[in-house]
């Protein structure tokens, strides 16, 4: 599909934005990837709800888009670490809040205040939280009950459309470093996926059509079924999965290879992760048991008592960043839907908790964006 639209790269989300009756009603302040991608959205969402603060996650910021922000009077804070990226957001939202009594709505990526909503909710003038990602979801579903409102699309049907790209965006991204860096290539690679949900499971595509043999471990029996119908290997054992494969991708969201599984991983194996955070290995754990060694800022080299050695790709942070994730109209489907949950939460139309994006929110989004893009 290819679709022109000279004057915006988010034609969906600008519309949707466009057709709003109460600009500049709320502010807001973001925690998100600042990437180039990001650019235009934060642009377009200054027009309705005026940004007064960006933390950029650590992890996924690209210098450039900071400096495009900032040179437009964005203020953008780059926090050192994700522990101090917790700290930040907090003591920005709090002091957003008592320094202007307008309406203020917060759209993050991770969960980051999670544990401040009680805080935030004393400022009658705080009106909720957009969640992005399903890491989020988590913290807000475990630190219940919330006292403000969270609208959540982390598990929306754009989501899902989302995740099939990011599989296949993270394999892209671990390509081009076996290329530059091993100099080898993915075909003909023994590959493992763990986790078989909609990411793992597009990741799985994205190595079979690169030539690779795949195998998948899940700790859920129907998905290493469902693996084994659609053309996979299943392991039912993380070791046997981590002995036989040179390239292993963790898709799980949380940990899964722990530094007790660092005696199975085979010699000279990749790892990378296609999950949130550096939350996907145990990356303290395998620091105790191995000397590392960091290549260049792609590749880390774990050496073993043994001598064997494995390779982590990207210090475990998600790789599909090291490229842009997701874009085009993918991107304005996912843009859009936030843009909406943020209108839902200034209209107080959200109740106080953890709620998931709606039908309706959806078929606004979805409408406009068929009207857009076409049916075809």
């Amino acid at each position: 599909m290819v679709v022109e639209h000279a004057s915006t790269t988010l034609p969906v989300t600008e519309r949707l934005i466009a057709a709003d009756a109460l600009p500049k009603s709320a502010h807001c302040m973001l925690i998100t990837h600042v990437l180039p991608t990001s650019v235009d959205f934060i642009e377009a969402l200054n027009k309705l709800f005026p940004v007064q603060r960006i933390i950029a996650i650590p992890y996924s910021y690209d210098r450039s888009a900071v400096a495009a922000l900032r040179k437009k009077n964005f203020r953008v804070l780059i926090p050192k670490s994700l522990h101090e990226t917790f700290r930040v957001a907090q003591k920005q939202a709090s002091a957003l809040l008592k320094a202007s009594s307008h309406p203020l709505i917060i759209q993050e990526v991770g969960g980051y205040l999670a544990d401040f909503t009680s805080d935030l909710s004393i400022h009658k003038h705080f009106l909720g939280i957009v969640e992005d990602t399903n890491a989020g979801h988590w913290r807000y579903e475990a630190r219940a009950p919330h006292l403000c409102p969270i609208l959540s699309i982390a598990q929306s049907e754009f989501k899902a459309v989302e995740d099939t790209l990011i599989g296949d965006a993270a394999v892209y991204s671990i390509e081009r470093i076996v290329r530059e860096d091993f100099r080898a290539t993915i075909q003909g690679l023994q590959s493992g996926v763990i986790g078989f949900g909609k990411i793992g499971t597009s990741s799985a595509i994205a190595l079979r059509g690169r030539e690779s043999a795949v195998s998948i471990f899940d700790v859920n029996p129907s998905r290493l079924i469902k693996a084994k119908v659609e053309g996979f290997f299943s392991r039912r054992s993380l070791t046997d999965l981590l002995q036989e494969c040179n390239l292993v991708v963790g898709c799980t969201g949380k940990t899964s290879i722990f530094a007790s599984d660092v005696p199975s991983i085979r010699t000279g194996a990749i790892l990378a992760s296609a999950s949130s955070k550096d939350v996907e290995f145990d990356i303290a754990g395998f620091g105790k048991l191995c000397s590392a060694v960091d290549l260049n800022d792609a590749v880390r080299r774990y050496t073993k008592a043994n001598g064997d050695s494995f390779y982590l790709l990207h210090k475990g942070f998600p790789i599909n960043f090291r490229d842009f994730s997701i874009i085009g109209p993918a991107l304005d489907l996912i843009y859009g839907e936030l843009v909406t949950c943020m209108r839902h939460l200034r209209d107080k139309r959200v109740s106080n908790g953890l709620h998931r994006s709606t039908p309706e929110i959806q078929a606004e989004v979805a409408n406009t964006w068929l009207e857009v893009y076409g049916e075809n």
